[in-house]
């Protein structure tokens, strides 16, 4: 009996420690924004895919948000991932060069501030990324 109650506890210790999420380093929060600008990017050109959608949206956990209070204020995944989708269908994205260039990042704990610049006007954005693990669970955005 003893053993069945060894076994039971060591499947759930291990159970549990495959379910802790790990936090990014700093570094390892950089790299994942650069190459989740490159994915939003690709979105965004004229000859983006549903495979590029796809590949944008698996960076977000199930539960990302997105907030741009001057613009309509919160969106879900799902609210995203529907228009998005619509609007690659559709071709309505007319990009033949990037939208963004990372300018700057300073990195948190589980999150990272960015500044980027629109390249059509040079303009400069504010956008924090917050991460649950490798995913991104929410962007808030602080330009207008």
């Amino acid at each position: 009996m003893k053993i069945i109650y060894i076994l039971i506890f060591t499947f759930f210790s291990i159970f549990t420690y495959s379910q802790e999420v790990k936090n990014l380093s700093p570094n390892e929060l950089k790299a994942r924004v650069v190459e989740i600008n490159k994915a939003f990017n690709k979105v965004f050109m004229n000859d983006s895919t549903m495979d590029d959608v796809d590949t944008l949206f698996a960076n977000y956990t199930d539960d990302f948000i997105y907030i741009h209070d001057v613009y309509g204020g919160t969106y879900t995944r799902d609210s995203l991932y529907k228009n998005t989708s619509i609007r690659v269908k559709e071709r309505r994205y007319k990009r033949k060069t990037d939208r963004y260039k990372i300018v700057n990042m300073i990195p948190g704990y589980n999150g990272i501030a960015v500044e980027r610049e629109l390249l059509d006007s040079r303009k400069k954005h504010l956008t924090v990324f917050e991460f649950r693990g490798n995913k991104v669970s929410k962007i808030t955005e602080y330009w207008k």
